[in-house]
């Protein structure tokens, strides 16, 4: 039996990591956000302006606490308007994928009940074959406002506006729905009635 992974795409905002997290505590499954990957890589080159690292070990999950060569990184120093900026940046050079992919793979290996993961990628790129592909939207106004909430202020609508353009139109990867995607709008949705969706689906598979 394969093992079941569930992937969640959609733009900033759209409630990914919620919904995610919903998903992990209801089926008893490991959670994993892709952005992680890319903040911490863009944590560590803002650090020592440079991306030629050996090693990227992941030393635990819960809370999130990465080992790039000889500096440590928690969860919590991940989380900044400077941060957000700098990762959606690197995401488009194609070798910071390539490493991001690899590290989602050890995970997803590691993930001995199943995997959810969300993204913006997962289940177009990442995870093509995976159990049950989400896509996650929200009007833009409303996603704007749960990031600059999300941020305390320090992100602006443009700054939410100039990623989402970023993600979108890159040539690497961009942002799309992936095939065979159940897509679900969360402008007004509660935790709940996600929940039942993806349950829903997972019957149907």
């Amino acid at each position: 039996m394969n093992k079941l992974i569930i992937t969640i795409d959609g733009p900033s905002g759209s409630g990914k990591t919620t919904l995610g997290k919903a998903i992990s505590d209801r089926l008893g499954i490991t959670f994993f956000s892709s952005g992680s990957i890319y903040r911490v890589i863009a944590k560590y080159f803002l650090d020592t302006n440079d991306l030629g690292f050996d090693n990227f070990e992941i030393i635990s999950f819960e809370p999130l606490k990465i080992k790039i060569d000889e500096n440590i990184y928690h969860e919590h120093d991940l989380y900044t308007k400077e941060l957000n900026t700098k990762s959606s940046e690197l995401a488009q050079q194609i070798e910071i994928r390539a490493i991001v992919d690899n590290v989602l793979k050890f995970v997803q290996s590691s993930a001995d009940k199943g995997l959810v993961v969300e993204g913006r990628d997962m289940g177009s790129v990442v995870f093509p074959d995976a159990t049950l592909k989400i896509y996650l939207d929200a009007d833009e106004d409303i996603r704007s406002a749960r990031r600059i909430e999300q941020s305390k202020n320090l992100e602006t609508v443009d700054d939410i506006s100039e990623r989402d353009k970023r993600d979108l139109s890159r040539k690497n990867s961009p942002l799309v729905v992936p095939e065979g995607a159940i897509v679900i709008n969360n402008n007004d949705k509660t935790i709940e009635q996600l929940i039942d969706i993806v349950t829903k689906n997972l019957k149907l598979q």
